[in-house]
């Protein structure tokens, strides 16, 4: 996780927390990190950083929680008293749950009373993704909230509709091309597309105005449409691709091909429709490698 990422991400989930936050004063703590039971804590992430306009610093733990968890309560008091003795430094705990079952009605504080005293009163910030709308955080030009989004829920029949929103707001969103490439994979990982499925978000994205927004969404939709293509590609073989079905995918991978090595010769552009469907596949996992039209020139002679 990047600062910029960092930041989206408190003024997406936690915007209270970030307005005391020093964004300009973040040090990611690289030091592996053991349970009291000596098993390696993984999932995690631990920050160091300071009050906004002062001296004093605290810890940020991040927890990403990909499987449901009955004892993540006592895991993230377990956590915070590590990290406390650690780092002699005050501790601001939050979980993020990505798990598609959600959580139920987590019970915190965790709360250790007696009859004479209160013993414990542990509180942490939730983020359940399973409970948010993906459709409004793909419309934030917000790179955590983007990427997170992958993990939230949605109408499957908005699938295109949501994948065009993200890269619209991606491709607004002022972070560096690295970090938007981040998010886009991200993103991609989660949601993948079939081959139809990613012919038309192609199809609704040429349709975008104005100009330099369409093209820098289209750009960053090289790692998305690519997986697509080889996921599609691998599921339509498997069930036997009617001829029509393999007109669909020749058009994909020509498209992948323009928009990796530019315009082709009528030429190569010929040699590829006359490929048969396994040497369509074979080209769909070749051209991620591409570098120029001489590699696909030397492909085509190999294959062809």
């Amino acid at each position: 996780m990047t600062p910029a990422v960092l930041r989206g991400f408190f003024h997406a989930f936690l915007p209270e927390a970030g307005r005391f936050i020093d964004f300009d004063m973040l040090e990611f703590v690289d030091k592996e990190r053991v349970t009291i039971d000596g098993r390696k804590r993984t999932g995690n992430l631990l920050i160091k950083t300071r009050f906004q306009g002062q001296a004093t610093g605290f810890l940020i733990h991040l927890e990403h929680q990909a499987q449901p968890d009955t004892d993540l309560r006592r895991r993230m008091l377990e956590y915070f008293m590590l990290d406390w003795r650690a780092f002699d430094l005050p501790v601001y705990p939050i979980a993020v749950l990505s798990h598609k079952e959600g959580a139920p009605a987590c019970k915190i504080p965790l709360r250790v009373d007696f009859p004479n005293k209160k013993v414990l009163q542990f509180e942490f910030d939730v983020i359940d993704l399973a409970r948010m709308d993906a459709e409004c955080y793909v419309k934030l030009a917000n790179p955590a909230a983007l990427a997170l989004a992958s993990r939230m829920k949605f109408d499957l029949r908005s699938r295109i509709r949501l994948a065009r929103d993200f890269f619209l707001s991606l491709a607004v969103t002022p972070i560096n091309r690295t970090e938007q490439e981040l998010v886009a994979g991200f993103f991609s990982a989660y949601q993948p597309l079939n081959t139809r499925e990613a012919l038309q978000l192609e199809r609704e994205l040429s349709k975008v105005t104005p100009d330099m927004v369409r093209e820098k969404a289209m750009q960053l939709t090289n790692p998305f449409i690519e997986l697509g293509m080889r996921r599609g590609l691998q599921q339509g073989l498997q069930k036997g691709i009617v001829m029509g079905r393999q007109q669909g995918e020749v058009e994909l991978v020509l498209r992948l091909l323009k928009r990796r090595l530019g315009a082709l010769p009528a030429s190569q552009e010929k040699a590829v429709r006359k490929l048969e469907l396994s040497r369509i596949e074979a080209l769909g996992e070749a051209l991620l490698e591409f570098a120029s039209r001489a590699d696909l020139t030397r492909w085509l002679r190999a294959n062809s």
